[in-house]
């Protein structure tokens, strides 16, 4: 069943005001013998950090890409706080970051910040009004730019442009400018993975301080475990070959994820459990059985 772009959401769809909720969904490429998503079953809250880990191959980007009204399926159910994902997106209750930040290189960093603002003037308003978006997650009043280039570390930075700065100060603008907006949902596709461990450790205290500003819902596809336990409430787990949701893994760890927090033996004990849950995910992989017929 795929959702034509302006099809209002199907009566029967789990409709839930507070909840991402996916029912049933899976999704099978022209010309291939096996589903890449094979009934796939998530509930995510409002106002939560959820991770996506899995082999490669086992649907986590296909499922993100679904969710953003990017990726048609073939059966199945999925709505964001009670609307089609075609309907959030288009009142901009959705925002994506991907792997590479597509800034414009001619705006500086503050107008590349400021853009999608300027660009939806009266979007928040329009989805609030028909589909009641933009609650408990929301912050009151918004926030500046010069608010969102401090939680990034980039407060010295507003009259640079993209090309004088490095990768990793790119991908921070890139999530600052998400995050202006201020979506009800923030999907984030391997935004830090072509970048080096230490920035990536100095990338992840950066989203931590801003998503704790501002409480969005996140998904969030990686493949490193650290990455996935130090930001997230829950990290859920994916089987390949076709991918399925193996486990949901609550995070236990307490917010506001100071340095202290993330050096304490707990976080190494919760990527244990998320290590053995991959294993066990990669070790229960494809079956003959679930081979769609050429």
């Amino acid at each position: 069943m795929s959702m034509a772009a302006t099809a209002p959401l199907p009566e029967h769809v789990v409709t839930d005001p507070d909840h991402i909720v996916v029912r049933g969904l899976h999704k099978t490429y022209p010309g291939a013998q096996q589903r890449v998503l094979d009934d796939v079953d998530l509930v995510v809250p409002r106002g939560t950090f959820v991770s996506l880990i899995g082999p490669s191959g086992c649907g986590k980007s296909t499922l993100l890409r679904a969710v953003a009204g990017l990726e048609p399926y073939d059966g199945g159910e999925l709505s964001i706080f009670g609307a089609s994902p075609q309907e959030a997106c288009g009142y901009k209750a959705v925002g994506l970051v991907p792997q590479t930040p597509a800034l414009l290189p001619w705006l500086t960093v503050a107008r590349n910040v400021e853009l999608p603002g300027r660009v939806n003037r009266g979007a928040e308003r329009r989805r609030a009004a028909r589909y009641g978006m933009g609650g408990p997650a929301r912050t009151e009043g918004g926030v500046s730019t010069a608010e969102l280039l401090d939680l990034v570390g980039l407060a010295d930075k507003a009259d640079a442009h993209p090309g004088h700065l490095s990768g990793g100060m790119q991908q921070r603008v890139a999530i600052a400018r998400a995050f202006g907006l201020e979506p009800d949902v923030l999907l984030m596709d391997e935004p830090f993975s072509a970048l080096d461990e230490f920035t990536r450790e100095a990338m992840r205290l950066h989203l931590l301080s801003l998503w704790q500003r501002m409480q969005t819902t996140v998904l969030f596809v990686t493949h490193s475990v650290r990455e996935a336990v130090t930001l997230s409430d829950q990290v859920v787990v994916m089987s390949a070959r076709p991918g399925r949701i193996h486990e949901v893994i609550d995070v236990d760890l307490p917010r506001p994820r100071d340095r202290d927090v993330l050096a304490d033996a707990h976080l190494h004990e919760v990527e244990d459990r998320v290590r053995d849950s991959l294993q066990d995910a990669w070790e229960h992989g494809a079956k003959p059985a679930d081979l769609v017929p050429a």
